[in-house]
């Protein structure tokens, strides 16, 4: 059986989408503490797979429609790029802006503490859990030095 490459990236960059828009939703929050910034870029590169398989017939059409997909392309290439890098807010989820607006030191112990911890899902319920959660971590770690 032999693997059909077009259909394959078809397949990832649809997978690519999902995911993000499963995690935009607000599920999958343990990929959050893993890579905060790369989660919101999911949807952007689901796009460029899609697009990327239909470069080679786009080649095929008068020139104005070509150049308007390479410059489609290019933009999708660019917001997953930007997202990877500068989440802009509407790309995050609501549990994310909450805890986001905590300090750097804060965040950190959040991400220990909810390391091999399911029991942390529940603190992220609501913005009030979230400012609830962070008060007691900010009560546990020590403040941060200043230079």
């Amino acid at each position: 059986m032999k693997l059909d490459i077009d259909f394959a990236i078809l397949v990832m960059g649809a997978a690519f989408v999902l995911l993000g828009i499963f995690i935009r939703l607000g599920n999958l929050k343990q990929v959050y503490w893993k890579s905060p910034r790369s989660m919101t870029s999911y949807i952007p590169l689901g796009l460029v797979f899609i697009g990327a398989n239909y470069l080679d017939d786009l080649a095929l059409q008068p020139r104005p429609i070509y150049y308007t997909a390479i410059a489609v392309f290019a933009v999708l290439v660019g917001l997953t790029l930007w997202f990877s890098t500068k989440a802009p807010e509407f790309m995050k989820p609501a549990w994310i802006r909450w805890v986001e607006k905590h300090p750097e030191r804060v965040r950190k112990a959040m991400a220990e503490e909810a390391e091999g911890n399911k029991e942390w899902q529940a603190n992220v319920v609501s913005e009030e859990a979230v400012d609830a959660w962070a008060r007691q971590i900010s009560r546990r770690a020590p403040p941060s030095k200043k230079k």
